[in-house]
């Protein structure tokens, strides 16, 4: 039928086939100034700039979140028990200047001493199995639990 081909053939290009630019776009490379570690440094730094501003932007939702639970749970427990952090706060005021008032040394009771010494005589006694003076022990830890509860009350003016 016909003397030619209906398909077109596919160009192959190879290594030695030369590539033209226009002149302009040659020209416009050549004269910029600009080279891949500066194109490099500025995506770097415009990307620097965007991950602070969104942490500035986080940081700042973050405190909005946090003020405004803080506002709701103190509705909340004023609403429940009557308190409130001015109250709560005159409460441990008045707590810190009852403790100031108490003398800093205090001069052991008997007892206490006495434990303690008996923990200190046993432990001596059983440098190589300190284990055999659990009944000591227990006793001194009986006389500080007594003391600091005494003194629990003394300072707070009840029981816990």
């Amino acid at each position: 039928m016909g003397s030619s081909n209906s398909t077109p053939r596919p160009i192959v290009l190879s290594g030695e086939t030369p590539v033209r630019f226009s002149s302009s776009l040659v020209e416009t490379l050549q004269s910029s100034s600009e080279t891949d570690h500066t194109r490099e440094k500025a995506l770097e730094l415009h990307i620097q700039e965007r991950v602070a501003s969104e942490l500035r932007r986080l940081e700042a939702r973050e405190s909005e979140i946090l003020a405004s639970v803080d506002r709701k749970l103190d509705k909340q427990i004023a609403s429940e028990d009557g308190l409130n952090r001015e109250k709560v706060q005159r409460e441990i005021d008045a707590l810190k200047a009852r403790l100031e008032n108490v003398p800093k040394v205090l001069e052991l009771e008997e007892g206490v001493k006495n434990a303690r010494e008996n923990v200190v005589s046993c432990l001596r006694a059983n440098s190589t199995r300190p284990l055999d003076c659990w009944k000591e022990v227990a006793e001194f830890k009986e006389q500080t639990r007594r003391l600091e509860k005494a003194f629990v009350v003394k300072t707070v003016g009840r029981e816990y």
